[in-house]
């Protein structure tokens, strides 16, 4: 099951993924972290694992405030870490600047977490470290910022390349299976309907 909440001035999208056990991963906690947090008790969830699709402000915000009270484990692609520790790499220093204190693990390409089978994609070119992380329990794709509905993230900020944007769409184009495809912001999508309408991936 996925429980989407939208979140902050950026209108992030972070994703709870449960199970029937009440075990669950929290993907891009941007902000109101008493938001997440209500959510999860007032659902009896066990949380697990914090997983960070990258390291811009608006999908870590909330980090710090639910490991101070949940202790759990939080993953992103070591690519990110730099992001994490610099308020001009992770953008924070345009809204109020902040660094993630809580220790951050880096993620494996392929995971386990409680019975959650996890896949990392790097897929850079929005931001160094940027990735999609596929859940195949669920057969959902969560995309982050690389890829949404009918768009492409941006590439004009710090660590972004329009380069590695090309190349990423190219890899996006090649995977040869369909999923839900959730996104950072806006709406769901699938994966085939992108591969075949998404407009940067028939232009690159």
């Amino acid at each position: 099951m996925i429980k989407k909440l939208i979140l902050g001035s950026m209108q992030t999208n972070c994703y709870i993924v449960y199970n029937e056990q009440k075990e669950c991963l929290v993907i891009d906690p941007g902000a109101n972290g008493q938001k997440v947090l209500k959510y999860l008790r007032d659902n009896e969830l066990n949380l697990q694992a914090i997983l960070l699709t990258h390291g811009h402000f608006d999908h870590i915000g909330a980090v710090d405030y639910l490991y101070e009270r949940l202790q759990c484990p939080i993953y992103t692609h070591q690519e990110t870490f730099p992001l994490l520790k610099d308020q001009r790499l992770n953008l924070s220093i345009y809204e109020e600047p902040f660094i993630v204190k809580a220790p951050i693990l880096a993620a494996m390409d392929e995971m386990k977490i409680a019975d959650f089978d996890i896949e990392w994609l790097l897929l850079e070119g929005h931001c160094q470290g940027s990735s999609m992380i596929y859940i195949k329990n669920e057969n959902a794709l969560f995309s982050g910022d690389v890829l949404f509905a009918g768009s492409v993230g941006r590439f004009d900020f710090p660590t972004s390349s329009h380069l590695q944007t090309k190349e990423s769409m190219e890899k996006i184009k090649a995977l040869a299976f369909d999923a839900r495809l959730l996104p950072g912001h806006g709406e769901e999508s699938t994966l085939s309907f992108e591969q075949q309408n998404n407009p940067y991936l028939r232009s690159y």
